[in-house]
């Protein structure tokens, strides 16, 4: 500045150095545009030989590189002004602006560099106020972070499914006032929608008088439960054994866990993508796919302090976003039902068909807009053991230890033979083509002969009535229609059918399959993994019958067989599948809304619709019979018989190189379609057996069946196991 003078000089003796080259703005120049290349190798041989002599090259590096580090420093830009000379000495005045991704514009003005003439010319007499005007030796830059609270997630009627700060109830027990050991661990985990298995062989750890934490709980499901928990274990709010924590809290603690996910500590590459390190973001689920908008952007700002403390100077700061809410179309009712009902099943039966099962898949559409009403994977796991509050040790060994892996989506992760449920599809094909008309009938025996006729190797095949264990149960099913042949799942039917199918083209089966929506991703990632499903090309007669009755390589998602029926009982129009709602802030407007989308229609004709809902709509009830006995032709009319309301279905047995996988598909109410169902149990026994149970129990619950008429569970489930025995040349069953 004109006339300005430095500390310790006299006016006479500083005078503006004209610009030259080698001048000491030159230098300055030199050094700023290195520090914006971040060039610091240049920028050291700028400096005097005493800085050099203070500060090693790994020092000044290492502290512009932490100033970098903790800006997000992008680059920097300057304007030079004037400079003043006393002696050998320079002061060069500048303005510096830092830019940041975080931070905006740093401007630092009115600094001055000072710089000494030596042998070399003019070098920087440099410290690390050179860098930040304050930042002196001892002090750092600091960012101070004030997170918003992190958003929650709600069902489709406003009810939590995550609560940010909710309470949340730790459930401990003690072998030593246990009434009885096995009876407490049974209490616990229907308390806990756990394995008591799993708390039997963990308490086996700890001594008699040792408390230990077995599981988190809301308050509602505790008082529900809390008669059996003190008769059996001696835990009540009074006994000492529960505690209170606030914490994000995930409703049902293990009811939703494959829809929401879970949060778990920072990732490298998160951390290196701008996240602060040790922060809790989402991991999967809901949680990992909306993590930037339920976490928000925290309040932040950029200090230098001194090692005490004392802030000395702010720098800049960022002022955040508010953590938006994520609405779902989940029905929290109905998602706890039906978890519920999963696990329910799996701990009746534990001796029976679930000793051999490693797990069952369960989603709800609704059937005019493809909005997932509720998504349940079995085993399942508490989202809260990844809390860092949680007196859970080792959650991820705990449960990657699991052999029936509790991380994995049976509904849209897992693809299974569909076994009977697919002869929808061949039902379809054979009414659209016109291969029968809707009343022509087709004697259902228990043996098919007329594959030779075709070209199959096989001389017989037998209808699945023919393995039936019971006597009384092997008999021809007689005359029936398509629908009929449906309702029965009439093995020699869907042979001859297949057979005819490849006759007019070898590819027909397949095409109806992918213009009915099977074996294509709905994109839902990254919410959920999702397998495409596999429709094989079909090259032989023999394959193509063994495809008719949905064996051979076919392979679907349970969410693709729900999809299936969901578009059969709207009248054929294809929706895509989705679970989120809405995004936003409460108080703003919504940054995301989804609609309803269209992905395709079935080109069915509405005959053969009608054909296709009667046989399924027959499924469940008594009112066909059995034109050689007069027995009902539905394969799952004993599961709901005397039910408050309609259904419609269909079972499926497909078989597998173990036990077979048990399917039950549905669509509810039969007049007035509003819901399709899909309950997949791998690995048990006969549809009718085990998934269609698990469908009335969903649905008893979910509609408000009185409690002295819902239903239970079959007896023989509590019986010993007794492997299904399938004849040579038939199916496991319909």
């Amino acid at each position: 500045m004109p006339g300005a003078s430095m500390a310790g000089s006299s006016p006479q003796s500083a005078a503006i150095l004209p610009q030259m080259a080698s001048s000491p703005a030159e230098i300055v120049e030199q050094f700023l545009n290195a520090w914006n290349e971040r060039d610091y190798r240049t920028m050291y041989t700028l400096l005097s030989t005493e800085s050099q002599g203070q500060y090693t090259y790994a020092v000044f590096e290492t502290t512009y590189n932490n100033v970098a580090e903790a800006i997000s420093l992008e680059g920097i830009s300057f304007s030079l002004g004037e400079t003043e000379l006393q002696g050998r000495t320079a002061a060069v005045h500048y303005d510096v602006t830092l830019r940041s991704p975080s931070f905006g514009a740093i401007e630092d003005a009115g600094r001055i560099m000072r710089l000494v003439e030596g042998p070399a010319g003019w070098r920087i007499a440099w410290s690390t106020m050179d860098i930040f005007d304050g930042l002196a030796a001892g002090a750092r830059i600091q960012v101070d972070s004030d997170p918003p609270p992190r958003g929650h997630i709600f069902d489709r009627n406003g009810n939590y499914l995550v609560e940010e700060n909710g309470v949340i109830l730790q459930i401990y027990a003690q072998k030593l006032i246990m009434a009885n050991e096995e009876q407490c661990y049974r209490a616990l985990g229907t308390a806990l929608r756990r394995d008591y298995r799993e708390i039997a062989e963990s308490a086996a750890n700890y001594n008699p008088e040792t408390i230990f934490f077995v599981g988190d709980m809301d308050r509602e499901e505790y008082e529900t439960r809390a008669g059996m928990l003190r008769e059996w274990c001696g835990i009540d709010l009074e006994s000492g054994h529960i505690t209170e924590r606030i914490d994000r809290r995930y409703v049902g603690h293990g009811a939703a866990t494959h829809v929401t996910g879970y949060l778990g500590q920072a990732s490298e590459e998160a951390i290196a993508r701008g996240v602060p390190p040790g922060t809790l973001i989402g991991q999967a689920g809901v949680e990992g796919a909306f993590d930037a908008q339920l976490r928000g952007e925290a309040v932040r700002v950029l200090r230098i302090t001194e090692p005490g403390g004392t802030v000395i100077r702010d720098l800049g700061g960022a002022e955040g976003q508010p953590a938006q809410n994520v609405t779902l179309t989940i029905d929290r009712d109905l998602q706890i039902a039906t978890a519920q009902a999963l696990y329910d099943a799996f701990m009746y039966a534990e001796n029976n068909w679930a000793s051999r099962s490693p797990g069952a898949g369960a989603v709800i559409l609704d059937v005019k807009t493809g909005a997932i009403l509720a998504l349940a994977s079995y085993p399942t796991f508490d989202p809260g053991l990844f809390s860092p509050n949680t007196p859970f040790p080792f959650p991820s060994a705990y449960l990657q230890s699991r052999p029936n892996e509790p991380f994995f989506n049976r509904v849209t992760q897992g693809q299974y033979p569909p076994g009977s449920v697919f002869k929808i599809v061949t039902t379809a094909a054979v009414a659209n083509e016109g291969l029968m008309d809707p009343d022509d009938t087709f004697y259902c025996g228990l043996r098919w002969e007329n594959g030779p006729l075709y070209g199959d190797s096989l001389p017989v095949r037998l209808d699945w009535r023919a393995s039936e264990p019971d006597p009384e149960q092997v008999f021809p099913t007689g005359d029936v229609t398509m629908s009929g042949a449906l309702t029965s799942s009439c093995d020699p039917f869907y042979y001859e059918m297949g057979a005819r199918l490849f006759q007019r083209n070898p590819a027909l089966l397949s095409n109806y399959a992918r213009r009915m929506g099977l074996g294509q991703r709905f994109g839902l990632e990254p919410i959920f993994p999702e397998a495409s499903g596999f429709i094989p090309t079909t090259t032989s007669v023999e394959q193509a019958i063994n495809e008719a009755i949905g064996q051979g390589d076919l392979q679907f998602p349970v969410i693709q067989m729900a999809n299936l029926v969901a578009s059969v009982a709207n009248g054929g129009t294809i929706y895509r599948p989705y679970i989120v709602e809405r995004v936003g802030h409460p108080d703003q407007p919504p940054t995301f809304v989804a609609e309803p989308q269209v992905i395709g229609t079935m080109d069915l004709s509405e005959e053969a619709l009608e054909v296709v809902r009667q046989g399924m709509c027959d499924v469940t009830t008594q009112e066909k019979v059995n034109t050689t006995n007069g027995r009902p032709l539905g394969t799952a009319w004993f599961v709901f018989e005397n039910t408050y309301y309609s259904i419609c279905g269909k079972t499926g047995t497909s078989q597998t190189n173990a036990e077979p996988h048990a399917w039950f598909v549905a669509y509810v109410p039969a007049d007035r379609p509003q819901i399709a169902i899909a309950v997949m149990v791998q690995n048990s026994r006969e549809g009718s057996e085990v998934a269609a149970p698990i469908v009335r129990r969903i649905l008893d619950d979910y509609l408000n069946v009185p409690p002295e008429n819902f239903w239970r569970f079959p007896d023989w489930w509590q019986n010993e196991y007794v492997p299904l025995t399938i004849a040579e040349g038939g199916t496991g069953g319909g």
